[in-house]
């Protein structure tokens, strides 16, 4: 089984090495449009070639319509540049990332502390439309099951939805910082009203593109 985690990196940095290939060699200039010429016909090969495993195929065919719609406004080489050093600092070596009981219990501190609402205590996931009630702008909501029912031992096994209202990309960012990597299912229509809904999986490892804080910078 090919896992997301590893394809995405492989997608990224092949297209990132064969770019900087053409650049090295004299037949591309390392140019804006130049280079997102390149990509988008890099993107359209591999798609048509199947170069790649099928679970990225729905990114392969976003990018490749964006490059298409959008032209250089695209951006597809700072967004390959930004996921392969955001995935390579989750997964920049052979050891496994294990999230924690403990880890998701010191993230909500920190977001209680920047003034957001957290909630545990309501049965969310499988219940339907739920309501969370809360008085500020900024809300985190878990489900009480999967805070049981996710874990082995201290370890997280299964993912585990988190539902959020309010400032998603602070969520995004203050999650990154505090080594998760959040996953978005909606922004906005999920079984908890007024909140989207994101998945943090069992070592970050998750089985769709992660989202990448605004603020995050390529070193």
């Amino acid at each position: 089984m090919t896992e997301y985690y590893l394809e995405i990196q492989n997608v990224v940095n092949t297209a990132l090495a064969e770019l900087d290939a053409e650049h090295q060699s004299g037949k591309l200039a390392n140019a804006p449009v130049a280079n997102n010429h390149f990509l988008v016909r890099w993107v359209t090969k591999a798609l048509k070639g199947q170069r790649f495993h099928r679970c990225v195929g729905d990114d392969l065919t976003r990018w490749q319509k964006a490059g298409r719609s959008k032209g250089n406004y695209a951006n597809l080489l700072p967004t390959f540049q930004r996921i392969a050093a955001f995935y390579a600092q989750f997964f920049a070596n052979a050891v496994e990332t294990i999230v924690t009981d403990q880890q998701i219990e010191a993230f909500l501190d920190l977001m209680e502390s920047a003034d957001w609402e957290v909630s545990t205590s309501e049965p969310i996931v499988g219940q339907g439309k739920v309501q969370i009630f809360t008085s500020g702008q900024n809300s985190l909501a878990l489900c009480a099951d999967q805070c049981e029912s996710c874990f082995d031992g201290e370890r997280l096994v299964k993912p585990m939805s988190w539902f959020v209202r309010g400032n998603h990309n602070q969520f995004i960012e203050l999650a990154s910082q505090a080594g998760f990597m959040v996953h978005k299912r909606t922004d906005y229509k999920s079984n908890v009203k007024y909140h989207g809904e994101y998945v943090v999986y069992p070592a970050n490892q998750g089985l769709q593109l992660a989202e990448i804080p605004l603020g995050f910078q390529v070193k």
